[in-house]
């Protein structure tokens, strides 16, 4: 599989529905665990939406929230980027491999009505994935170009 844009978060930036990054949209992060069987689809809408898929589960994961997200136009090769900060969970313990990412944009304040945060990217080939969780900081580095890039053709 290869990484893909939901489209439900296509028809957000087309409809004028989202702002990237405004401070109030909140763009979270979880970890897909290799025992997982979610078939990555861009037709889900949702979290709810994520049959099959495992989540990390060490004692001290948990989702978090993307920081300094910036909408960028790069000219030269006539493209728009969404980047964001690289994306740091802490020290994770050992004993789980993590096979990709997901960010979804959380509504209503938490994570607890997944049938509402609509999905934004699925990446599996991020530098260091899929990773073995040995103890230490797990950060997911975004390329310098940007988390997603839209190029005209």
């Amino acid at each position: 599989m290869a990484n893909i844009i939901y489209t439900k978060f296509f028809e957000r930036l087309s409809t004028g529905n989202l702002d990237f990054d405004d401070a109030g949209t909140v763009v979270r992060c979880m970890l897909e665990r290799s025992t997982s069987t979610y078939s990555p689809n861009k037709d889900h809408d949702f979290v709810s939406d994520l049959a099959s898929f495992v989540e990390v589960s060490v004692a001290s994961y948990a989702r978090v929230t993307v920081g300094t997200k910036a909408v960028n136009i790069d000219d030269a090769n006539d493209r728009v980027e969404l980047d964001c900060a690289d994306i740091s969970f802490g020290a994770l313990e050992s004993g789980q491999t993590v096979d990709a990412i997901i960010l979804y944009l959380q509504t209503g304040g938490d994570d607890s009505s997944a049938s509402d945060d609509p999905l934004v990217c699925y990446i599996e080939t991020a530098t260091g994935l899929p990773a073995v969780l040995g103890g230490g900081t797990f950060t997911i580095t975004i390329d310098a170009e940007g988390l997603i890039q839209f190029a005209q053709a």
